[in-house]
């Protein structure tokens, strides 16, 4: 995977991620003392925004819209899955749908956020008035979902890489979610 620069949103994206999660470790005993016998399990889906981009490159109108949906079981194996379009290509003829889908682990930080890392497989497939065409690969990603009663915010960046091919193309995406409510554990 080529090295990225510095100030591309993706290096940006995956140097925040860390450092909310940073913060939410350190005030996990004081904020969240309250649900100390809580715990999240269930799915997390809701609908995400993107900007992809290449190396040091990133393309504003080819912004993404889809829907995230990853299985919250915290510290243990899960899935994760999004599909989405991109408006703009749409508006020029040609209807592009991507996927991602690949095991994930939410990492709790605490009751109420968690580090997702995920890998697995990625394609896009793209229809247009000439025909339709596709290309499948590989991705890794790393999330942040960070949760207050059922609402939680995901931030996230993924790379992709197509199995026949050398470029790399990253995604950084936020989205509002759906996540499972608190459950006392004993």
């Amino acid at each position: 995977m080529p090295r990225l620069a510095i100030g591309t949103p993706a290096r940006r994206s995956t140097l925040a991620l860390f450092v909310a999660a940073l913060l939410v470790v350190t005030d996990v005993g004081l904020a969240h003392g309250q649900h100390a016998n809580a715990r999240r399990d269930g799915w997390i889906v809701g609908p995400l925004l993107g900007l992809p981009g290449i190396g040091s490159d990133y393309e504003r109108a080819l912004f993404t819209l889809g829907v995230g949906v990853t299985r919250l079981v915290p510290n243990r194996p899960g899935l994760d899955f999004a599909v989405g379009t991109m408006p703009r290509v749409i508006a020029e003829g040609l209807f592009p749908i991507g996927l991602r889908i690949g095991p994930s682990i939410p990492v709790a930080l605490g009751p109420d956020a968690f580090l997702i890392p995920s890998a697995g497989l990625s394609g896009i497939v793209a229809a247009g008035s000439a025909g339709a065409t596709g290309v499948g690969g590989v991705y890794g990603g790393l999330a942040t979902v960070v949760a207050r009663g059922r609402v939680g915010l995901r931030a996230g960046v993924t790379w992709h890489r197509p199995i026949d091919g050398d470029l790399s193309v990253w995604l950084v995406e936020i989205g509002v979610m759906r996540v499972p409510r608190p459950r006392r554990t004993r």
